[in-house]
């Protein structure tokens, strides 16, 4: 036995191991092209995704939403308004053009620029200026103490080569973009494909992994039968419904991880039945979220009490989300007044028409009638200021990993995106940014959280799992934010 066993591992010392193989992946997360590839002028999830394979920004977010060193090695805060970035050494742009600290002054300031027209600049409009004390040193001065200025360096600032730019002019560069990344431009193919290959000289030390990194756009609808035809190797955005034909195809298989990603139904607090704290939660209480999450996910949601979720730093895990009871609705809308129900003129992101239709069905038992008018991305927040509507639904992912960045979208009165809202609610978010202790910021944030749950200032419905479809094979980690990098991504023979 002794004999046969030092044999065993002798021959299993010697067998191989399955390698890393160096190929193209090809992923379909999109349906149509990129407006533009020049981050400064992009504020799109999935253009995003696309831009930060190209470009580093100072810091980014991991898998799991934590920051990490990128271009910056290290970071500290001077005082309440400046933050000091110690700048990686020996990094050059695509072209070869050197990265320093005048790439990272020219890139912020530009996003700060009005005239580049950045569609987010409302949350990165904390940043005054920088200052570069030498080539690798920056320095950034917000205008107020700002606790949460990572998160939005790590959310939406990546750097741009500015003697590119200057040579070769904005508008080639949104269609010809050079970066420090993994991944350098190679084509545009319009309506069918942007491919990437490897930075071979990029500052990570064996990566990326893979030869080349293919973004192929594809109709929703086809999108499943490209992932079993063996046409793309990653499908991100796979339907509960098509969950099966994934597994049960043999070269293929189901990742699945929560993401920061809610749908987010608001309203507008200036007057009518919504102005009344006892309707709000009535409306709260009479929406089911696992039916909700059934009809709408497929089971693959998890029900969340405000609209933050676990892993944001400055979610309120004590927090219980509002129980089902139609009686107890129906309780409060009495009490409230409103016995035999109301009407409500709701604006729906097109992408949330499923869900709004779903909550609709809900709130109808309680006497409380949907009329659901429809709006695209682009005429969203135009008809949201118009204030005609009494509430709004849209789904709205996180891309800066924290509590902040919903609430900031939906509910602050200065967001384009946001109807009527509430006094005390603003002031509260306003001075947990301007905290820059970060026990006292994580605090104070899951104070807000629960200053919304309380004032029930919109129904909270659930956090998505995300759901992707890829060939067996392949090493790919979501992340929380929905926004993958791939230098990490390869395959096994």
């Amino acid at each position: 036995m002794k004999n046969f066993i030092a044999v065993f591992i002798a021959l299993a010392s010697i067998m191989p191991v399955p390698a890393a193989s160096a190929r193209n992946l090809v992923v379909s997360d999109d349906i149509t092209d990129p407006t533009t590839m020049d981050p400064q002028r992009q504020f799109s999830e999935k253009t995003h995704t696309i831009c930060q394979q190209i470009f580093d920004g100072l810091i980014r977010f991991d898998p799991d939403g934590k920051v990490e060193p990128a271009l910056a090695v290290s970071w500290e805060r001077i005082d309440d308004a400046r933050m000091r970035f110690k700048l990686r050494e020996g990094v050059s742009f695509h072209n070869g053009e050197p990265f320093d600290s005048a790439a990272v002054k020219f890139s912020i300031e530009r996003y700060l620029d009005p005239a580049t027209n950045f569609p987010a600049r409302v949350f990165i409009d904390s940043i005054a200026r920088v200052e570069t004390p030498d080539k690798y040193t920056a320095d950034i001065i917000t205008k107020y103490p700002d606790g949460i200025l990572l998160n939005r360096l790590a959310g939406f600032v990546l750097i741009s080569p500015p003697l590119y730019i200057k040579e070769k002019g904005v508008e080639y560069f949104a269609s010809n973009p050079v970066g420090t990344g993994a991944f350098v431009f190679k084509s545009w193919e319009k309506g069918k494909q942007i491919s990437l290959v490897a930075n071979k000289e990029y500052w990570l030390a064996g990566y990326p992994k893979i030869e080349g990194l293919v973004f192929k756009f594809i109709p929703q609808e086809k999108q499943l039968a490209a992932l079993l035809s063996g046409e793309v190797d990653l499908v991100t955005n796979l339907s509960g419904t098509q969950t099966l034909s994934v597994k049960s195809n043999p070269r293929l298989t189901v990742i699945k991880k929560a993401s920061f990603y809610t749908v987010t139904p608001c309203f507008n607090l200036s007057s009518g039945p919504l102005s009344n704290l006892e309707v709000r939660k009535a409306l709260n209480h009479a929406v089911d979220k696992q039916s909700l999450i059934r009809y709408d996910l497929l089971g693959n949601g998890l029900p969340i009490a405000t609209f933050s979720m676990a892993g944001e730093i400055g979610h309120n895990s004590s927090l219980v989300p509002y129980e089902f009871d139609l009686a107890k609705a129906k309780k409060l809308l009495v009490k409230a007044g409103y016995p035999d129900g109301f009407g409500l003129k709701v604006l729906v992101k097109n992408s949330a028409e499923r869900t709004a239709k779903i909550i609709a069905s809900n709130l109808r038992k309680v006497g409380v009638m949907l009329d659901i008018i429809l709006a695209s991305d682009a005429t969203g927040s135009k008809e949201v200021k118009s204030q005609k509507y009494d509430m709004s639904i849209g789904d709205v992912p996180d891309p800066m990993c924290h509590s902040y960045f919903i609430p900031a979208v939906a509910l602050y009165s200065k967001s384009p995106f946001a109807l009527a809202g509430d006094p005390g609610f603003d002031d509260m978010l306003s001075n947990m940014v301007m905290t820059t202790d970060p026990e006292l910021l994580k605090k104070k944030a899951e104070q807000v959280d629960e200053y919304i749950y309380n004032y029930a200032l919109g129904i909270f419905t659930y956090q998505r799992i995300a759901l992707y479809g890829a060939k067996k094979g392949l090493s790919f980690t979501p992340y929380l934010s929905r926004m993958p990098y791939f230098y990490r991504a390869h395959f096994y023979d």
